[in-house]
């Protein structure tokens, strides 16, 4: 993990990266031809379908904007103390957080890119689906593991171990989760037929276990001891300033961890339809999303702060 090359996320300045991302998917939202289905549902003429659309997709984008500020500070500390024992420790951290950032506009085009081809081709519709999975999954999975290297390094560089107490609590949130999970996924598969496609996810179970749900239950491991480990690591490092930074860092990038685990867990767990929808889901994953954003902004003012330390 420590020799893959990133220089496709260093290439190019994180905001302008964004934006170009923000605006595409604004744009694509604008032309691309309104849900049929929808439309139906709701009533709406296309005017009204691509205006409330907007008016839903805008505030996310925002939440990609924080993301993408708070890997553009952890990327400028991270450059800071490249030459230190720490430096390759928080190079890694910061392609982890670069590539978090990257998991809230990426699936979220890919989806509307799919969903828009099936519209016009119905018969799309099941392939849709399932890429729209797999994309979902990658890119968190890529990034909950980088993170997690990155968390040993630092700890093992400040000679700290976690507790078994602690260890036991990551256990046994991650078992919670895991159960539930399993549960919300399996109920909508015919137990009795386990290689029928006759499931809101068009894929056999044993598939969906090996490639969906045992990589999602693995990154969230990955992902809760990576959370916990910086929170100790914060809380048993000296100085005071620097402990200070650390910590509001440790508190952003705990609160986006949880939160992109639980829209994981929201996009997974609730079959998608392919088409818009106003219902608990869309509320759900707004008030994660915006979690996620407030936890990236509290990521770039930790590495801000620790950055100011460094310049003293």
């Amino acid at each position: 993990m420590r020799q893959v090359n990133f220089r496709a996320l260093r290439s190019v300045h994180p905001l302008i990266a964004c934006a170009v991302l923000g605006i595409l998917y604004l744009l694509l939202v604008s032309i691309f031809p309104a849900n049929a289905d929808s439309m139906t549902q709701y009533g709406w003429s296309s005017t009204e379908y691509h205006t409330i659309y907007l008016m839903i997709v805008i505030p996310m984008v925002a939440t990609w904007f924080a993301a993408f500020y708070g890997y553009n500070w952890v990327r400028s500390y991270a450059k800071s103390i490249e030459n230190t024992a720490e430096g390759d420790s928080y190079r890694q951290l910061a392609n982890g957080v670069g590539w978090l950032a990257l998991s809230l506009p990426v699936p979220t085009i890919a989806s509307l890119i799919l969903n828009s081809i099936a519209n016009a081709h119905p018969g799309f519709h099941a392939s849709a689906i399932i890429i729209s999975n797999y994309i979902a999954l990658i890119l968190p999975l890529f990034a909950f593991a980088v993170i997690g290297n990155a968390a040993r390094m630092l700890t093992a560089t400040a000679s700290i171990r976690i507790s078994l107490a602690g260890a036991r609590s990551v256990i046994f949130m991650f078992v919670l989760l895991g159960v539930a999970f399993c549960y919300l996924i399996l109920k909508h598969f015919d137990l009795g037929s386990p290689a029928s496609n006759n499931n809101p996810y068009f894929m056999p179970i044993w598939i969906m276990l090996l490639t969906i749900i045992v990589p999602y239950l693995y990154a969230w491991f990955v992902g809760l001891l990576a959370a916990y480990e910086f929170s100790v690591l914060a809380t048993k490092t000296r100085g005071v300033l620097f402990s200070q930074a650390l910590k509001l860092f440790a508190l952003g990038l705990v609160t986006v961890i949880g939160s992109s685990i639980v829209l994981e867990y929201i996009s997974s767990a609730a079959p998608r339809s392919g088409h818009l929808e106003l219902n608990g889901r869309l509320l759900a994953t707004y008030v994660f999303r915006i979690a996620a954003g407030i936890g990236f902004l509290l990521i770039a003012q930790g590495a801000r702060r620790l950055r100011k330390i460094e310049e003293v």
